[in-house]
């Protein structure tokens, strides 16, 4: 077998498929664009070790980094259109953590931190962030973005509650968007927890709420996109995190992904080209079907039509596109042992090895030492046995998921 790039941890099917593909589809990379294969990648838990929107939520949490007065950050937390969504129970066994009740505790917080930190500067960051305001803020705003993501689902047009980065340029963002992804790619990787303080249960009691902490760009990403690069397939990343985000990632050297290849959530601008926390709704809703939907109208056209020769993904955000574009060679999936659909993807995997056209592969990861591991299966964060299918792994699950 001809080989374009280091095996290094890839699985050895996942690697020799991979391989065959680059053989049998290569091309001049001066061929035209519109001429060109192409594949398509996920971006967090995918080309990355981890989620850059995480990142960034934990680092403005970390630093304060908000340009929102606690009227502006009051309606954007309320700004959810189906009312209902807001008062329903969402941990089992934990009827006071609604939406709702977790707002007001929120805001509670956030005006102390407002008026002594961000506005008023009358004490430093550490000193804030030893206060009991602080640590409750920082707990029940992370639960709050965990649930959000975790069970709610956005349109085009609509509010978003966790854009928080509101206010800022486009510009201002992506430098903050660089500061968080160094900030990550620096931090030690491991399962963070935040509690509120105990002195101050709101609403909700004393709560806590995880973060994944640690970004990891894989040498194995960054080999395989420069030799897709290399043979002439165009490499595309379609995510669901905020494009100008997304756009810091793709330009860093391990992926040098053009801007015009990249696509990500789209968000409004007011009169004065600052972002306002709402989706763009002349834009998919790059997770599940609207993924699968940017992929055919925004891609597909550029390539006379034609399906990825390849996709790459990790969860629920993928499943739709592995599933609705069935002209692709070759699908992998990064383990994370989700308990969903994802399953489906992960068994037609094992039942498809070694074969010579397997449309499926998937890669299992070392979720402690962020990268991946030269197996199917993964060893989840915090643990020491490693998991091929959801059913194998007992353990709580994060509801950053």
């Amino acid at each position: 077998m001809k080989t374009y790039f280091p095996q290094e941890n890839w699985e050895d099917f996942a690697y020799q498929r991979l391989n065959q593909l680059i053989t049998d589809y290569q091309q001049d990379p001066q061929a035209p664009l519109a001429e060109q294969n192409y594949v398509v990648f996920d971006f967090d838990n995918t080309s990355a070790i981890n989620d850059i929107e995480d990142h960034l939520m934990m680092y403005m949490l970390d630093h304060l980094s908000y340009k929102l007065t606690p009227a502006e950050f009051a309606a954007i937390l309320r700004s959810w259109p189906q009312l209902d969504d807001y008062h329903h129970p969402l941990i089992k066994g934990q009827d006071q953590v609604t939406l709702a009740n977790l707002i007001d505790d929120i805001l509670d917080s956030y005006q102390v931190v407002y008026d002594t930190y961000i506005i008023k500067d009358e004490a430093s960051l550490d000193q804030v962030k030893a206060g009991p305001h602080y640590q409750t803020f920082a707990a029940k705003l992370r639960l709050f973005y965990n649930l959000v993501n975790g069970q709610l689902n956005r349109q085009p047009g609509q509010a978003w509650p966790n854009y928080w980065f509101a206010g800022f340029s486009r510009e201002e963002f992506r430098h903050l968007g660089q500061a968080a992804i160094q900030a990550g790619l620096a931090s030690k990787v491991s399962n963070r927890i935040l509690v509120s303080h105990p002195d101050l249960p709101g609403k909700t009691d004393q709560v806590k709420a995880s973060f994944e902490s640690g970004l990891r760009f894989p040498n194995e990403l960054a080999n395989l996109y420069q030799a897709f690069q290399d043979h002439g397939i165009a490499t595309y990343i379609v995510s669901a995190s905020p494009y100008d985000l997304v756009r810091v990632a793709a330009d860093h050297p391990n992926y040098q992904v053009p801007a015009q290849q990249t696509i990500g959530m789209s968000y409004q601008l007011d009169d004065q080209d600052r972002i306002v926390a709402c989706m763009d709704k002349d834009a998919p809703i790059t997770k599940g079907p609207g993924k699968t939907q940017a992929i055919r109208d925004q891609i597909m056209p550029h390539h006379q039509g034609k399906q990825p020769l390849a996709l790459f993904g990790d969860s629920m955000g993928d499943y739709h596109m592995m599933t609705a574009l069935d002209q692709v060679k070759l699908n992998v999936i990064f383990n994370r042992y989700q308990d969903n659909a994802t399953q489906d993807l992960i068994q037609a995997a094992i039942d498809q090895y070694g074969q010579d056209q397997a449309r499926f592969v998937v890669q299992g990861r070392d979720e402690n030492a962020g990268c991946l591991r030269a197996s199917q299966a993964t060893i989840p964060l915090g643990h020491h046995q490693s998991v091929l299918k959801a059913a194998d792994f007992k353990a709580e699950r994060s509801l950053s998921e």
